[in-house]
């Protein structure tokens, strides 16, 4: 049961598939992060205890702990705010699942969002007063998109970024609108990451009809000017991460069965020329998250049979196992 809670929250948040631009796009940001003084800790959504739970492990596999109490809800898709004393996580305690927060230590739960769509994948600005988060979207066709929303960080004011409905390039004849209800594709854009500054938001899209893989994509963080992000080549994958230190980008490339997590320069304007493979294709391996020095990488990877917490280094060296049991553990973040 608890590995079909599972599956059912990673279908949700979007992980369907994989997982000219202006040279504006891609130049270096001015940061404005401010990493937390607390100890390095690392969430995450586990179905340990028979129960899709959020945990925490220091970053030396010391101290697991779970922080989602004892309530029978399925709570997923942590990320730390900017300051580390706050998580953000989707949860079906409100009978749907919506974006919820609460205190490093699992108290004051509180809900967020509150939108017809189910949402997931809360991701904060790096200053703390926004929250980057998908949620589903009923089509002309009557199918659910997923798209990309931001909001304030206490929940006030959710506004859609996206719309897959409006990007819809191909046409049809007249005759043939009650065949495109039963043929189109439901769209999807998915895992917003903040640049370092603020400004800018990846994502990973389907909307490009003529690629097999999603692509990513870049837009101005009130969803203005969306295009693919680099120049010429295409960057396809998904689940991008950008490092608040480094402006490295971090993701995933390869087939819906086979993962492997890559990094790019972002300030490059060609960024697949700078791109390094960092893991094999041997195993699955996902959801790349940096550490907030940038120097190490927090992923998922099956290469035990079930899915499991990995830190590497940023060079792919010195890889390291973080969770063990026959649990599936997932959506690493880490303060």
């Amino acid at each position: 049961m608890s590995n079909f809670k599972l599956s059912k929250l990673l279908c949700l948040i979007g992980m369907l598939a994989l997982s000219a631009s202006s040279l504006s796009a891609c130049t270096t940001p001015t940061t404005t992060y401010q990493p937390s003084d607390l100890p390095g800790l690392v969430a995450f959504t586990s179905d340990r205890d028979n129960q899709v739970h959020l945990y925490t492990i220091y970053p030396d596999g010391t101290d697991l702990k779970s922080i989602s109490g004892d309530n029978l809800t399925v709570d997923g898709t942590p990320d730390w705010s900017p300051d580390g004393n706050t998580i953000a996580f989707c949860s079906n305690q409100s009978q749907n699942y919506q974006i919820w927060s609460m205190n490093a230590d699992g108290s004051d739960r509180r809900m967020l969002s509150d939108l017809k769509g189910r949402s997931a994948l809360p991701k904060w600005s790096p200053d703390g007063s926004k929250i980057a988060f998908i949620s589903q979207v009923i089509n002309e066709v009557g199918i659910f998109d997923l798209e990309i929303f931001s909001m304030n960080s206490d929940g006030t004011d959710a506004r859609q970024l996206t719309e897959s409905s409006a990007e819809e390039t191909h046409e049809e004849p007249a005759s043939e609108a009650a065949d495109h209800a039963h043929s189109h594709r439901a769209g999807w854009n998915s895992a917003p990451a903040w640049s370092p500054d603020g400004s800018k938001i990846l994502f990973a899209s389907n909307r490009d009809e003529a690629s097999i893989n999603p692509i990513i994509y870049i837009m101005n963080s009130d969803g203005s000017d969306q295009k693919k992000f680099g120049l010429i080549v295409d960057v396809d994958g998904s689940e991008p991460d950008w490092s608040p230190i480094t402006n490295k980008i971090v993701w995933v490339r390869g087939t819906a069965a086979k993962g492997d997590i890559w990094v790019m320069d972002a300030s490059s304007p060609f960024p697949l020329v700078t791109a390094k493979k960092l893991t094999d294709n041997i195993n699955d391996n996902r959801s790349p998250v940096w550490s907030p020095d940038g120097t190490q990488i927090v992923f998922v990877s099956d290469a035990n049979g079930n899915k499991d917490l990995f830190i590497m280094n940023a060079d792919g060296s010195n890889i390291r196992r973080l969770t063990y049991g026959k649990s599936n553990n997932v959506n690493p973040t880490w303060r």
